[in-house]
């Protein structure tokens, strides 16, 4: 009865070192996991955030246009000003209306606030690679927009100088400083394959 006693204070005892170097393990995988699990809620969220950003109607007739932002505070930072908080910086805004004035220009504007929007997402939400496909998507849908705009025929090859010219231009306006073209260089790094999204690439649709 000794010897079986003895033998049981000892298998505890080493049960007892057993248990506590797996509880030591256990903590140290969660705390090993944290920062996992905080990214992909944050990845989670963005991609969330970025696929919610639409245009309305009032950013495309002008009813929500910005006051001209200060240069300086303007491109101190990589997102900007956007003081009516519709996602499109407001230098980049104002430019667009002033050079596509008129409900004349209302499709081919809004085509451009869209690629806009994608572009400023770019500046402002990629973080990692999957990030980076939600806003490539974005941008690709609005790049799709401004192909209808421009009634661009792939085979006839007509409309192309137009649509490549808007897009140009866009991206003139938003990559303006050493800062931001930095940033745009530095998502490289997230590429990855992606899919298009399916459905109508134009956030909104006008009658001819």
């Amino acid at each position: 009865m000794k010897n079986m006693k003895e033998f049981l204070l000892r298998a505890w005892g080493v049960g007892r070192w057993a248990l506590l170097i797996i509880f030591v393990l256990y903590i140290a995988l969660v705390i090993y996991r944290v920062p996992f699990v905080a990214e992909d809620e944050q990845t989670q969220e963005a991609i969330a955030f970025i696929n919610a950003q639409k245009l309305n109607l009032a950013d495309v007739t002008g009813e929500r246009l910005p006051p001209s932002p200060d240069v300086a505070l303007n491109n101190a930072t990589v997102e900007g000003v956007d003081a009516n908080e519709n996602g499109i910086r407001d230098d980049v805004e104002l430019a667009i209306f002033e050079r596509y004035p008129g409900d004349q220009n209302i499709e081919i504007r809004a085509a451009m606030l869209q690629y806009a929007l994608g572009l400023q997402l770019e500046l402002t939400q990629v973080f990692n690679s999957e990030t980076w496909v939600a806003v490539t998507q974005s941008e690709e849908r609005a790049s799709g927009c401004l192909l209808s705009v421009y009634s661009v025929d792939v085979n006839e090859y007509t409309g192309l100088e137009d649509y490549f010219s808007a897009r140009s231009e866009v991206r003139g306006l938003i990559f303006n400083t050493e800062q931001r073209n930095e940033v745009e260089n530095s998502i490289e790094r997230y590429q990855t394959t992606f899919g298009l999204l399916q459905g109508e690439n134009c956030d909104l649709i006008f009658d001819n």
